[in-house]
């Protein structure tokens, strides 16, 4: 799934919380609750919600991004692409073992 964008009106900062679906078949990781955030100053463009859930959605099962470390550099990654503009990606992954991990990068 592409990520497509839409006019920016004006607007000085953007956040995003995405939920996360579990991405490993194995462990069923991460569980409900799991969110990744992407905030950005947009210039021109700003992402479109609901590509960006299509986009999110679209890593579960997936063969090539099974870990949460890469799954967050990948979006950051992406967002930047779309977007021309650097991007700020957390993730906070709740596991079945009783722990969450967070996850930031700058991109």
């Amino acid at each position: 799934m592409a990520l497509k964008t839409i006019d920016n009106p004006g607007v000085a900062w953007q956040e995003h919380i995405v939920n996360v679906p579990p991405l490993c078949p194995r462990t069923g990781n991460p569980v409900e609750g799991s969110t990744i955030t992407i905030g950005y100053q947009p210039d021109t463009r700003l992402l479109e919600v609901y590509s960006l859930r299509d986009y999110i959605a679209g890593f579960a099962g997936s063969e090539s991004v099974r870990d949460l470390e890469q799954l967050i550099c990948v979006v950051a990654h992406d967002c930047r692409l779309a977007l021309g503009v650097p991007v700020v990606v957390q993730g906070n992954f709740v596991l079945h073992i009783g722990q969450t991990v967070i996850c930031k990068i700058w991109n």
